[in-house]
């Protein structure tokens, strides 16, 4: 048997090119990360519209800028917008 030269053996791609694909992943994974992160936190704002309407609708209910009868009869006209969609 043959002794084989493990330091002359070509593994196609050299060892330095895959420490500094390694180091690219790292990076765009923290980049990722950090963007994530940051964006977990923020506020949503992005309601549908009817959703946002029925919202404000119970608030004036709540601090009684408007009647029983009043919140009933707008809340079933946004649900029969709603069901049209």
């Amino acid at each position: 048997m043959e002794a084989v030269d493990v330091n002359s053996m070509n593994l196609g791609i050299p060892l330095y090119l895959w420490m500094l694909l390694f180091l690219v992943f790292l990076v765009i994974a923290f980049i990722g990360l950090v963007i994530y992160s940051s964006r977990k936190g923020m506020p949503r704002d992005i309601l549908p519209p009817q959703n946002k309407q029925s919202k404000l609708l119970k608030e004036q209910y709540a601090n009684g800028e408007i009647s029983e009868e009043e919140f009933l009869k707008r809340m079933k006209s946004l649900e029969k917008r709603s069901a049209k969609r």
